[in-house]
């Protein structure tokens, strides 16, 4: 069964629905009705399928040539724009001359796939590769790939943030406790690492810490002495322009003239802040405002 190109146009726009299981039970069926005698489309569900599954395994990638992404960007974008020239052209209503009408109609040769089909089986491999690329895009704070979804990408760094949470609940030993060598991370890490002077506080040592996405940061451990108890404080320091820590369960607040996010991650006080170029996440054992004051003060050092 041969479908036309109106045809191919209304089911287009239900199939990543169709695929995500949300369509009815009347369009399900006209979609597979459709699926059964159309090859084009066929191809454009494949390519869907071969994206969603390149994504679900590359996001774990860290290593890429530094310039492959914005060449596939640049390709996506060429090829949008042809794709849109065509259907531009297929909607335009057909002027026939005199001397056309007399010629036979051009036909594809036996066996060949019509255009529109080498399109998709060329376009099948790009836009894998295109997958790689937004998913190393997930590894650091590149900017997001127009169109991805806002709660995948909160979703991606909030994991972040839980490795932290998870390193501070069943700590390792530090790999180095004098300060100064702990200033040597910054070699690893990409920004410079001072631990903090804090009151009523002794610095425990540092070790760098792998993140989810193929990153790494400081991490340095202190013990806050508050009365008879001791508390543990674990601080996070990261390049943001690598590492993107949303918090996106954290609540804004001011603590002077700084900006930090606080509130609770998996039963433990969070708090992030950004200062002159650095990213800082602690997580502590104390309340809300002891950290909030801690992640503030963190450049001040």
């Amino acid at each position: 069964m041969t479908m036309t190109a109106p045809d191919c146009k209304s089911v287009s726009r239900l199939l990543g629905a169709h695929l995500d299981g949300q369509l009815d039970a009347v369009k399900t069926l006209e979609v597979e009705d459709h699926l059964t005698g159309c090859e084009v489309c066929c191809e454009r569900i494949a390519l869907d399928r071969a994206v969603r599954g390149s994504l679900k395994k590359a996001v774990k990638s860290t290593t890429t040539p530094s310039d492959v992404r914005a060449r596939m960007l640049a390709a996506m974008a060429g090829e949008a724009a042809r794709e849109e020239q065509r259907d531009v052209a297929l909607e335009a209503p057909a002027e026939l001359s005199l001397d056309a009408t007399a010629r036979p109609l051009a036909t594809t040769a036996k066996g060949s796939r019509p255009p529109m089909m080498r399109h998709w089986r060329t376009m099948l491999p790009l836009a894998s590769a295109a997958a790689l690329v937004m998913a190393w895009g997930y590894a650091g704070e590149q900017p997001v790939v127009r169109g991805m979804p806002d709660t995948v990408v909160a979703g991606l760094n909030d994991d972040i943030l839980r490795d932290m949470v998870a390193q501070h609940k069943h700590p390792v030993p530090p790999e180095q406790q004098d300060p100064k060598q702990v200033r040597q991370f910054e070699r690893y890490v990409g920004v410079p690492v001072v631990p903090q002077r804090m009151q009523n506080a002794r610095f425990v040592g540092g070790r760098i810490m792998p993140l989810h996405g193929g990153e790494r940061a400081a991490m340095l451990q202190y013990e806050v002495n508050q009365g008879a108890s001791v508390q543990r404080v674990t601080v996070f320091v990261y390049d943001p322009q690598k590492i993107r820590v949303v918090g996106t369960n954290l609540a804004p607040r001011a603590v002077g003239t700084a900006e930090v996010r606080v509130g609770k991650t998996d039963g433990y006080t969070t708090a992030i802040a950004q200062h002159r170029g650095v990213g800082y996440a602690s997580i502590t054992d104390l309340d809300p405002e002891s950290s909030a004051s801690i992640i503030a003060a963190a450049d001040h050092d």
